[in-house]
């Protein structure tokens, strides 16, 4: 398997042992596993229905191998692997997962959540939300606090 197979935008549903397997975990001490889910309820209260997601494919990977390889020197890991949707997904869909896998623990926790925060920001991925009540609003990624 190459590293350009470690980061995949999937236009499919996909099952979460299929990202296991794209983990190289041999002799780590730490493997850890992120996976989002399309909430109905947000934060505010606010109900969606639908989940829409776009990407400019070509700079998306680019830009997410790129934050793979900051993320492998920067927290020590063996590997990092990324699945991310890129279709329509309904609440309770799986739309990514995040295996991360390094020696220790200190660097892969650091880097699930760094990953996360930098995708949010850099990477070229749209979000639109389409709400019960019929109105659609585009998302903006932010890090969360």
């Amino acid at each position: 398997m190459t590293d350009i197979d470690k980061i995949q935008l999937r236009t499919e549903p996909y099952e979460s042992e299929e990202a296991r397997v794209l983990l190289d975990q041999k002799g780590c001490g730490a493997v850890l596993w992120f996976e989002g889910v399309m909430k109905e309820v947000l934060a505010d209260g606010t109900r969606v229905s639908q989940l829409d997601w776009d990407a400019y494919q070509s700079m998306a990977l680019k830009s997410l191998n790129e934050l793979r390889d900051r993320a492998i020197h920067e927290f020590d890991l063996k590997d990092l692997i990324l699945i991310h949707r890129i279709d329509t997904q309904f609440p309770g869909d799986l739309i990514m997962t995040l295996g991360v896998s390094s020696e220790r623990r200190k660097g892969a926790i650091a880097a699930i959540g760094w990953f996360m925060d930098e995708l949010k920001q850099l990477a070229p991925l749209w979000k639109r939300e389409k709400l019960v009540e019929g109105k659609e609003r585009w998302v903006e990624g932010e890090p969360e606090s």
